[in-house]
């Protein structure tokens, strides 16, 4: 069902494409016929894409034998993922840790633990030592930390649309700029010495914020459950969470306590004119797109970047020709979805993006390869046994260090359309 779905869509864009290229071929807008045809296409596409999304989650469910579990007074699907493992003896040793805590291990469990504890201090101790089972945490194994970086996928768009640079340590790692853009070469007559341009370096430097999932509570019933899988529950649960916040701090974080947001660092482009408060028109797109750089606007990773109610009104505007600013895409692209285009560009959709309404800076454009998210490596993750005892509960809480800051030499390759005042 789902390929035929995907056929259908392909050939609705085609025919809509068609009738954008005609209308374009002989520079006219799309007449009466047209507009309605061109309407009737886009919402089937949109209701395709609703219900190839939907399958898509059912076949994860039932490519991985998905159990339905109850967790608190909700129900929860939970997959069993498949996981690549580099390290069988540590995944297994800490899939046993998570279920029974560290007294509950077996030496050679232990011995597979060893070097990775990490006591509440912070310092990475040997698990042969003596500790308590809530005075530190285990680093969680390469395969957890795919599943988690999955799920932190799921959510947001910055983690997609970005670049991403992991480093091993959390120490405060410089980035170099440089702005050369002033300066041009010269043109010398014979036997003329050559003129000094030095270059001006700037740096930027980026931290490691830390960020928490908050706790996830599991019943004692579940952990004791060899059915269950505990380690796709706790990577989905614990991914979302820490994508939901790192993708909100990407996105509008303040810089100075912080992850400097994408938002935050841009650079002002044009504004809506008056009674634009919740509205925009094609000339602000175009101004927008015209305020970056030609070398920015050249790079695979330009895009747009909006709350999804504002992608809504641009699929309704029009150019000054009266065709289509929004195009259907004929094969899946950027997130797994159909790489559909605005002017050209592909979009992201990132609801940590302000709606429009007054003063609001609804929407993003320019090179997104230009902002960096620093990663330290390890995830760590937190049993907590005693503190929820008396309800039959364990408690599992992840900790992770990111920041995030816009490479902005002097040239600003990314800039935001900001709505009118009133």
């Amino acid at each position: 069902m789902k390929k035929e779905l995907q056929n259908k869509r392909a050939q609705l864009a085609v025919e809509m494409r068609a009738i954008f290229d005609k209308a374009k071929a002989e520079s006219r807008g799309l007449n009466g016929d047209e507009t309605e045809g061109w309407e009737r296409r886009r919402a089937e596409i949109e209701s395709i894409d609703a219900t190839i999304d939907r399958l898509e989650k059912q076949d994860k469910i039932d490519a991985h034998g998905a159990q339905v579990v109850e967790i608190g007074n909700a129900l929860a699907v939970v997959p069993n993922d498949p996981r690549k493992k580099t390290d069988a003896r540590y995944d297994d040793a800490f899939a046993a840790y998570m279920r029974r805590g560290f007294s509950g291990l077996e030496p050679e469990e232990q011995a597979a633990l060893a070097g990775r504890f990490i006591d509440a201090d912070g310092r990475n101790i040997r698990a042969a030592q003596t500790v308590t089972t809530s005075g530190g945490g285990y680093l969680i194994p390469q395969g957890f930390s795919g599943q988690i970086d999955v799920a932190m996928k799921q959510y947001g768009g910055m983690l997609q649309a970005a670049d991403t640079v992991t480093t091993e340590t959390g120490n405060p790692l410089p980035w170099p700029t440089v702005n050369d853009t002033g300066n041009v070469g010269e043109l010398l007559a014979v036997n003329t010495q050559a003129a000094n341009q030095d270059f001006t370096f700037g740096q930027v430097t980026f931290g490691a914020y830390k960020f928490s999932s908050k706790v996830v509570l599991v019943p004692i019933e579940l952990l004791q459950d060899s059915f269950f899988d505990l380690n796709s529950f706790l990577a989905t649960n614990l991914g979302v969470r820490l994508g939901r916040i790192l993708n909100t701090k990407l996105t509008v974080g303040a810089g100075s306590t912080e992850p400097n947001g994408i938002v935050t660092a841009a650079t002002a482009g044009p504004v809506g004119a008056t009674g634009e408060t919740t509205s925009l028109i094609y000339d602000d797109l175009v101004a927008l797109e015209h305020s970056i750089d030609p070398a920015y606007r050249a790079s695979q990773s330009c895009r747009f970047m909006m709350a999804d109610s504002t992608v809504k009104a641009i699929k309704l505007l029009k150019d000054g020709s009266g065709r289509p600013l929004w195009l259907p895409s004929f094969q899946a692209g950027f997130e797994g979805k159909f790489g559909d285009t605005i002017l050209g560009y592909p979009y992201t959709v990132n609801q940590d993006v302000a709606v429009m309404a007054a003063n609001a800076k609804s929407i993003l454009f320019g090179d997104f390869s230009k902002y960096k998210i620093r990663r330290v490596m390890d995830f760590t993750l937190l049993r907590l046994t005693e503190r929820y005892a008396d309800f039959g509960q364990v408690g599992f809480l992840a900790f992770m260090r990111a920041d995030g800051n816009l490479i902005d030499a002097g040239t600003h390759p990314v800039k935001y359309f900001a709505n009118s005042a009133s």
